[in-house]
């Protein structure tokens, strides 16, 4: 009877994947690409001068680098807390219409906008098969989100108000949103793994802001995402920001116990 029961367990193991014992934590380090979508894409006009309101919106872009751990919490492990940081890099590299100078001549030159986000998020997922070598899992973080970058002219432009012979800059702005993930950690052993999935990120819906020009340093474009007047007197509205992305990357496995059989 007890060698029918070993020989059983031996089955069982060998026939539903080779389970490993459910590690405690997870730690992930990760790259993607993605891109920006609804008011975060704005397409660069080409019979019209490009808009200082709308700098950081030209992007079409997404490289992204990121880091997380995954905490295992209850019996099961199902349940995952989870913390991390992400640094998205936004970019295009395309052509635009801008004054030459103060005279209002038109000129068509190279423009390179940049906008990087910095994420740092906490929240929680659900593993479906934690103690299996394929395990999916779905989940949702709260994401503060730290915007920063550049903007590059071909040449000499004239840009709200001034002539601007280098870059200017992307204005420091805060933005509270969410992230929803969903992918799949493959267990390759009980040290290592690998990772991929996508996440849909909603950018700003919370502390949307529009700062007066006195807020503004005289090299820097605000974000502006807050229903406001603009410059030349016309609305700009509420603006969603979101972006989804693709990454994949490396697991690294703490604290599993070791898988006990009993005799």
């Amino acid at each position: 009877m007890k060698i029918k029961t070993k020989l059983f367990i031996a089955v069982f193991i060998l026939f539903s994947g080779s389970l490993f014992a459910q590690p405690k934590l997870t730690l992930h380090v990760t790259g993607g690409y993605g891109v920006p979508l609804g008011d975060f894409k704005v397409d660069v006009p080409t019979t019209e001068r490009a808009d200082a309101d709308n700098f950081p919106f030209y992007t079409k872009h997404e490289i992204l680098f990121g880091a997380d751990g995954k905490l295992a919490i209850g019996k099961k492990g199902n349940f995952r807390a989870v913390f991390g940081i992400t640094y998205n890099m936004f970019s295009n590299n395309t052509d635009a219409i801008f004054k030459a100078d103060s005279t209002g001549t038109l000129v068509t030159t190279n423009f390179k906008p940049k906008v990087n986000i910095l994420s740092v998020y906490l929240g929680g997922e659900w593993a479906f098969i934690p103690k299996g070598k394929v395990n999916p899992f779905v989940g949702v973080d709260i994401v503060g989100n730290f915007f920063g970058g550049s903007f590059e002219f071909g040449q000499s432009v004239f840009v709200k108000g001034a002539q601007r012979t280098g870059p200017m800059d992307m204005k420091s702005e805060t933005r509270i949103g969410f992230l929803f993930d969903a992918g799949v950690d493959f267990m390759l052993s009980k040290q290592v793994g690998a990772i991929v999935g996508a996440k849909y990120h909603l950018i700003n819906p919370l502390g949307k802001g529009a700062d007066v020009e006195s807020e503004v340093g005289p090299n820097e474009i605000d974000l502006g995402d807050k229903a406001h007047t603009r410059d030349d007197g016309t609305q700009s509205p509420n603006l969603s920001l979101s972006s989804v992305n693709f990454y994949a990357g490396v697991s690294f496995y703490f604290g599993a116990p070791k898988p006990q059989v009993k005799k």
